[in-house]
């Protein structure tokens, strides 16, 4: 969603490779890998930040590569399911900032236009998500705000 309010075409060299199979460089044991991701998820760190300790501490090139599944999916197999989706947790916070950065300065309108951008992002995820069934339909924005 980084160009989504832009008149710029994307990024260049923006996407993953298409590389479906393990790496061959990389000896990869997958029960290593899972109780990696098991052990990180349990010190309550975000998915994000899990697959960047894998791909550096223990050269996974990506989750997916290595057991055909998404990591979300695969620590929902295993009991540790995440509540909420990370990428509009991320969005509310960046929202609250800018937000407290407005009231503090309510001159500076291109961080106002920003903050009604970010908020087109995130009512824009929760009709995907609702309808997606991973947020509840009766969930509320103005209770996190």
């Amino acid at each position: 969603m980084s160009r989504m309010h832009t008149r710029k075409r994307g990024r260049s060299r923006s996407h993953k490779d298409r590389q479906y199979d393990p790496a061959k460089f990389a000896f990869i044991d997958q029960q290593e890998v899972l109780g990696a991701a098991v052990r990180l998820s349990k010190e309550y760190t975000s998915l994000s930040q899990i697959g960047i300790m894998l791909r550096d501490q223990y050269g996974v090139p990506g989750v997916k590569y290595v057991f055909g599944k998404k990591l979300s999916d695969l620590l929902a197999e295993n009991g540790y399911k995440s509540d909420f989706p990370e990428d509009l947790t991320n969005l509310i916070e960046r929202y609250k900032n800018v937000s407290k950065h407005t009231k503090l300065n309510p001159k500076d309108h291109a961080n106002i236009r920003k903050q009604e951008l970010i908020m087109s992002k995130i009512l824009r995820l929760v009709k995907y998500y609702r309808r997606e069934g991973k947020i509840p339909q009766e969930w509320a924005l103005d209770k996190v705000l």
